[in-house]
């Protein structure tokens, strides 16, 4: 019999590849029962490995968030990668060199960015709108001129092409319930939808048309996503705490832990101290106990400060019998994004036991 990998320094990260790859699975089926492609995006774990199980072994068709993320993506074999920010002009060299080694596509939402573009020695760029759905984060108004006008000038040119329009359903965090995030659904769809039949009314060739938030995509459009080709969530290869408030997916889906250690027990104060603070798992979630602890369910996270954690009880008094210091505790964090950030690595469980595997993710902007 193997002899289990002991639990390594605390507080760490932990994904449960079994339940990952479900994920996964699920998606993909989701996409292909909705007519559509999935480019997942890979800013939650920036791990070559995790985006193998997005895509389910194809190396191509991503989203990133940064141009690291390109570029260490880039360097694992992945080609056809989609920085779904808009570009800056700071970033067009390396933007180009991308462009010279792989199928890379940038993201533009305003004139000077394009103006950029144009500006800059190229072969030629390729280019998505990024289309605002109500979310009123980035993108471009899809029912004004001025994103028309965009359009317009990305295929006038002979140094851009306009590969497609993008959309981010933000505002669907904002739902609790599956009903709710329906709304958002339809919402997303159809703003991205209306906005490539307008393009193509205006004799402007539109090829892809994506759509993508982890709650929209956990629940599309019971109607269907007619009119898009293309999903493009990224959360739910782990989901999270506040994917479960949302109403994405169940505790059972969250495939990710923040592993922490007892260091003090405090009776008199009803309460535990844990290592782990808020550069364990962010400060994100604080009003919902900065995630769910799921070894304990009768404990909750009451504050994090830098390196250090205080658990109270969820109702009643403590049983500090029943806890040991340096007991492990598992806390599905409230925002799996913003806690696998914080980690050098990514330490692997399979069939209920950590393997001994690390994924190691790329850092940096």
């Amino acid at each position: 019999m193997a002899t289990p990998t002991p639990i390594p320094r605390t507080p760490c990260y932990v994904m449960d590849v079994d339940i990952a790859k479900r994920n996964a699975q699920r998606m993909l089926k989701r996409a292909e029962d909705a007519g559509c492609e999935l480019r997942p995006h890979v800013k939650t774990h920036k791990t070559v490995e995790g985006a193998l199980l997005q895509t389910g072994g194809r190396k191509s068709k991503i989203v990133v968030s940064t141009l690291k993320e390109a570029q260490h993506f880039a360097a694992g074999g992945f080609d056809d990668i989609l920085y779904a920010v808009p570009i800056t002009p700071d970033k067009l060299d390396e933007a180009a060199e991308l462009c010279c080694r792989i199928t890379f596509h940038v993201m533009v939402d305003n004139t000077q960015q394009l103006e950029a573009l144009l500006d800059h020695p190229h072969c030629k760029w390729s280019v998505f709108i990024m289309v605002d759905c109500g979310y009123h984060r980035d993108g471009v108004d899809p029912s004004s001129q001025s994103a028309l006008d965009l359009a317009k000038k990305i295929t006038q040119s002979d140094a851009t092409t306009l590969k497609g329009v993008y959309t981010h359903g933000g505002g669907s965090y904002d739902a609790r319930g599956k009903e709710e995030i329906l709304k958002y659904s339809v919402q997303e769809r159809d703003a991205v939808v209306e906005f490539s039949q307008r393009l193509q009314k205006a004799g402007i060739a539109v090829g892809t048309v994506g759509v993508g938030s982890t709650p929209t995509c956990s629940h599309v459009p019971e109607d269907g996503l007619e009119g898009v080709n293309e999903m493009h969530p990224g959360n739910y290869l782990t989901y999270d705490s506040m994917q479960c408030d949302i109403g994405s997916c169940t505790v059972e889906d969250v495939a990710v832990r923040v592993l922490t250690r007892i260091v003090g027990i405090y009776p008199e104060r009803n309460m535990l101290i844990v290592d782990m603070g808020w550069t364990g798992c962010s400060v994100q979630g604080a009003a919902t106990g900065y995630g769910r602890i799921t070894s304990h369910p009768e404990l909750k996270v009451k504050v994090l400060k830098q390196e250090a954690g205080e658990v109270v009880p969820k109702s009643g008094t403590l049983d500090h019998e029943k806890y040991r210091i340096g007991m492990v505790l598992e806390l599905a964090p409230h925002h799996s994004c913003a806690a696998a950030a914080l980690h050098s690595s990514v330490l692997i469980k399979q069939n209920g036991e950590l393997t001994g595997e690390k994924w190691v993710p790329c850092r940096g902007w």
